[in-house]
């Protein structure tokens, strides 16, 4: 019957132990000084050697003739353990032995003297599957075992483990073993058993398994079954369903110049062979900390790949915790670039637009027709600027807002016109401060709609934030001066403040892709707005003017 590679070449001493140097080093000093532990604590990564070591202890503590941590492999106990039939080692697996009844049996047991040598070894693999009362069980026990048994736990969690349990063991930290170690014990295993490799194939097994010697050569195991010819860097990913250096960094390439329309089909074709995207991610980020660290010969950005790597960190977080990881994966690239005014889109609103494009035969300027805005949202001329003291720049759009449509209208635009991902992320790690207004008689149902809310898009003095329904989205822009109050005493900072239901916010970033695509060019408008009359606030000076003369205790706005 064949035996998997992973068994095979189990390590039978510790210098065929790859990594954990120091444990090695710390165990057999113990065991040379005949100071050995009644109980350790082996926790780490999988595939980093725990049970492996935990064998190679009660293989060594039990030599009768062992010389500076090595066994002599010639003594009857030696020979026991090497044709695997070592009646005084005893493995359990805690996942399927974690009862309070496995555990009373096995403290029974403990005090039975051992057959042949001269301890008795307890291996609990995945200790932290244990029961509570199965770990009580064995407090006592481990505590104070007879002198001739040794306990042996391993774990991947030691989080879920008692600290009783961990306090009574020395416990050790198992770390994951290095790109370079593992690259070397796969070199090692494919000259043994003559399999044709690349050296670019085992750099990419060596990369793939984090840290994992036996998932390594795990995978080695299926390239050997799935192909009798040279294992190349492309049978390593076609088998292990990830993506290549050279398609990531074409992928890559596609986020970096903001090509939004390969990107998503690149995506969906991905999607479409079965390559999970969770992992996609995972690699994108291996493969720009390389770029990052000039492992790979590029021209980038390091700033902006640093800003990537941060970006597809948080895009790993939400994809593991949504139904619909494909989307997020392909609105990732509108979220992680900054709008460029060069190629930024103006939203389809309801006002004029002026949009130059530039004459492909003479390369002269045209100045386009004047779109008539279906709202009338009035652009006053050049001459309608200067007369306006606020505004200094000449050419300078000014809208005069007299309704709320029109104000949302010129607000996305404006916002668009400025935003970044900084912004946006600065105040959502802030938003939740709101709730300390949200019993406050004056803003206390203004904060209440804010925490309702959640913020899409953002710039220095512009917010965007969204509804499920209209009727509560309509409800937030019916309140904006006191919201803007409200976000100035939070923040410290003046923002113009509106709020879209999910569904026309989706048709926004549905024409902004569009509208992207063409490289149209918007500007920043100037709002000409009374406040006063839009939303007639005089109510609310009057509540101002009465919490000052009277105090806000005494006051209740109903």
């Amino acid at each position: 019957m064949y035996q998997a590679l992973y068994r095979k070449y189990r390590p039978s001493t510790f210098e065929e132990v790859y990594g954990q140097d120091i444990i090695k080093k710390t165990i057999i000093n113990e065991i040379n000084n005949n100071k050995i532990s009644h109980a350790y604590l082996f926790c780490g990564p999988r595939g980093t050697g725990k049970t492996s070591v935990a064998k190679l202890i009660a293989k060594l503590v039990n030599c009768r003739n062992s010389s500076n941590g090595k066994t002599c492999e010639e003594c009857d106990s030696c020979v026991s353990f090497n044709n695997k039939n070592y009646i005084d080692i005893i493995e359990i697996d805690a996942a399927s032995n974690n009862g309070v009844d496995e555990i009373r049996e096995l403290r029974s047991k403990a005090n039975l003297l051992p057959a042949v040598s001269k301890y008795k070894i307890y291996i609990i693999d995945e200790v932290h599957m244990l029961s509570i009362g199965a770990f009580n069980a064995l407090l006592k026990t481990l505590e104070e075992p007879p002198k001739h048994v040794i306990f042996i736990l391993a774990t991947t969690e030691v989080n879920k483990i008692p600290i009783t349990i961990v306090s009574r063991c020395q416990k050790f930290d198992f770390n994951r073993i290095s790109e370079s170690q593992i690259y070397d014990r796969i070199k090692d295993i494919s000259n043994k058993e003559n399999i044709k490799i690349t050296d670019e194939a085992i750099k990419e097994i060596s990369t793939l398994t984090d840290g994992g010697l036996r998932d390594a050569i795990g995978l080695l195991d299926k390239l050997i079954a799935y192909t009798n010819e040279e294992i190349t860097e492309k049978t390593v990913h076609a088998i292990n369903y990830s993506l290549t250096k050279k398609e990531l960094s074409k992928l890559f390439e596609m986020i970096y110049n903001n090509d939004i329309e390969k990107y998503i089909s690149y995506i969906c074709m991905v999607n479409d062979k079965g390559i999970d995207l969770n992992k996609v991610v995972d690699e994108l980020m291996l493969y720009l900390r390389d770029l990052l660290l000039n492992k790979i010969q590029n021209n980038y950005d390091k700033k902006q790949i640093l800003n990537y790597i941060n970006s597809l960190n948080e895009l790993s977080n939400k994809m593991k915790l949504t139904n619909y990881p494909k989307i997020l994966m392909e609105t990732f690239i509108i979220s992680v670039n900054k709008f460029d005014e060069n190629s930024i889109v103006i939203p389809k609103i309801e006002q004029e637009k002026k949009i130059i494009r530039q004459d492909e035969n003479n390369n002269k300027p045209i100045q386009n027709k004047v779109i008539e805005p279906k709202n009338n949202c009035e652009l006053t001329t050049d001459s309608n600027t200067k007369k306006l003291e606020k505004i200094e720049v000449e050419n300078k759009q000014i809208a005069n807002i007299d309704s709320l449509e029109k104000l949302i209208d010129v607000r996305i635009n404006n916002v668009l016109c400025s935003c970044d991902k900084i912004h946006l992320n600065e105040l959502k790690s802030k938003w939740s401060s709101i709730s300390e207004y949200s019993v406050n008689s004056i803003y206390g149902m203004s904060a209440g709609m804010l925490l309702d809310s959640e913020v899409v898009v953002a710039s220095e003095n512009n917010i965007i934030v969204t509804y499920p329904y209209d009727s509560m989205s309509e409800r937030a822009n019916n309140d904006i001066p006191k919201i803007e109050e409200l976000l100035k005493l939070v923040f410290n900072k003046k923002y113009k403040f509106i709020s879209l239901d999910q569904n026309k916010w989706n048709l926004v970033k549905k024409e902004y892709i569009k509208n992207l695509k063409n490289n149209i060019k918007y500007e920043y408008i100037e709002e000409n707005i009374d406040y006063n009359n839009l939303f007639n606030t005089k109510e609310d000076e009057i509540v101002h003017q009465a919490m000052d003369i009277f105090g806000e205790d005494l006051i209740q706005v109903i």
